[in-house]
């Protein structure tokens, strides 16, 4: 009936029924741009996976929290590593290569030997070992001793055909005016002796005191030898000034000249120095363990 009245009204329902719901959309966007309200189901499965996320994350921060502050205490442990490894560098730096450790046993820089204790008249002093002294077997003419270079050889020789130990290292007590015994020779720390242990004086500063504690007459074979020594030295290591030095040891114009000599027997400053002496003289030397 109403279909008959109203013809065209079938052709007008869909869209009145489309404006209706438009309608509809339009009050439900309006609440919802009023409230604030999303949709039920999505919002709490975002607001879950938001909370949840949330959660993790805080929980992930948590654990991240703690490892950042392990990595932060790792990072300070590496920083005081640097630091410590930065303060050694500079402790490094300041002072340089370790020093020799007089006593502990091991003979290293200009030690000579270590034997661990303090025990005096045991062969090692203060980390210096004792340095033998003797006066040589043989004699030799002051100008043809070869210069200091070839006194010393012949220091070496003569300790070598004893079998001493170290016989490289003798060096003949005996000086230039430009050269002075105390230049050539090592001031040791350790005792000076003869061939027969015998102390000769107890260190450096003692042996060029003045005077000794026994006379060097011994030879490198333990013999006795009393005889004047070429020298050209005082008892302090210095040169003996106004003596000629037979032309430094070495040359055959200084056969008319004169050296410095000293006396084997005494054991007062005559030792090292007592009188000039003709260069054509034959007398001995002294050796020195270095």
């Amino acid at each position: 009936m109403r279909n008959q009245r109203f013809p065209g009204m079938r052709h007008l329902l869909p869209l009145v029924t489309l404006l209706a719901a438009g309608c509809v959309i339009e009050s439900i966007d309006a609440i919802i741009a009023e409230r604030g309200v999303t949709d039920c189901p999505s919002s709490r499965g975002e607001s879950s996976g938001n909370l949840d996320t949330s959660t993790g994350t805080s929980s992930d921060t948590s654990p991240d929290s703690t490892g950042s502050s392990d990595a932060s205490t790792s990072s300070g442990g590496n920083g005081d590593e640097s630091t410590d490894s930065s303060g050694s560098s500079g402790s490094g730096s300041s002072t340089g290569p370790s020093l020799p450790v007089c006593g502990d046993g091991v003979v290293e820089g200009d030690e000579t030997c270590d034997d661990g204790n303090a025990t005096p008249g045991d062969g090692c002093q203060e980390c210096a070992k004792d340095s033998i002294v003797f006066v040589t077997s043989e004699v030799y003419q002051g100008f043809a001793l070869g210069g200091l270079y070839g006194a010393d050889q012949r220091c070496s020789s003569l300790a070598a055909k004893a079998e001493l130990p170290r016989f490289m290292t003798f060096t003949a007590w005996l000086s230039t005016p430009a050269m002075p015994a105390a230049d050539r020779l090592i001031h040791s720390t350790g005792r000076y002796i003869l061939v027969n242990g015998l102390v000769v004086a107890q260190n450096w500063d003692a042996l060029t005191s003045g005077a000794v504690e026994n006379a060097i007459m011994v030879d490198e074979y333990s013999q006795t030898r009393e005889s004047g020594v070429w020298t050209g030295t005082l008892p302090s290591g210095q040169p003996a000034l106004g003596s000629e030095f037979c032309k430094d040891w070495d040359d055959d114009s200084g056969l008319l000249k004169f050296g410095g000599t000293g006396l084997s027997m005494n054991t007062d400053s005559a030792w090292s120095f007592f009188d000039q002496g003709p260069c054509g003289s034959e007398l001995r030397l002294y050796c020195v363990e270095q």
